[in-house]
């Protein structure tokens, strides 16, 4: 059998250290990640994030290597498993994560996509958990909504990011 991916459980928000320690015990890893724009103290920055919380990939042949010292490392909670081996995950699935990474190794994430009139609701800044009426992308990061303030409706503009659909 040749090395394949797999899927390995991280403690919660021990990503980066599971990693760390995986790739000290001689393991490739690979965890995928994406640039986030976060506000703290009326500073705006750009972080990166794990794609997927609380898990990352790693690579070995189980038949050749030790798998189930992963298990024991800081940081891991488990490599998942079918039973009594781990089960691997398809190499195209990784194949196409990679493609989608831009120069600095972050996933680009698709704009959302929302029809005009589409009831929708801000999930962050100044308007979080408020309720708006999608009117048109500006350009693929900023958003233009209608939301009801003091009575009428006012048209904003903010972060595509920053707007989900309405539940």
């Amino acid at each position: 059998m040749q090395a394949s991916w797999f899927v390995v459980q991280t403690q919660p928000r021990a990503e980066a250290k599971a990693k760390r320690h995986l790739v000290n015990q001689g393991f490739e890893t690979y965890m995928p990640v994406y640039e986030r724009r976060v506000r703290h103290a009326r500073r705006t920055e750009v972080v990166l994030r794990p794609l997927f919380p609380g898990y990352l990939f790693v690579q070995l042949d189980p038949e050749m290597q030790r798998w189930r010292s992963i298990n024991g490392t800081v940081g891991v909670h488990q490599i998942l498993t079918d039973g009594n081996a781990p089960r691997p995950v398809p190499d195209r699935i990784i194949d196409e994560i990679v493609a989608r990474q831009d120069e600095s190794g972050a996933i680009k994430l698709a704009s959302p996509s929302f029809n005009p009139g589409q009831a929708v609701r801000l999930v962050d800044g100044a308007f979080a958990d408020v309720s708006a009426l999608f009117e048109e992308m500006r350009d693929e990061s900023r958003a233009v909504l209608l939301i009801s303030l003091l009575g009428r409706k006012v048209r904003v503009n903010v972060s595509a990011a920053e707007v989900a659909a309405a539940a």
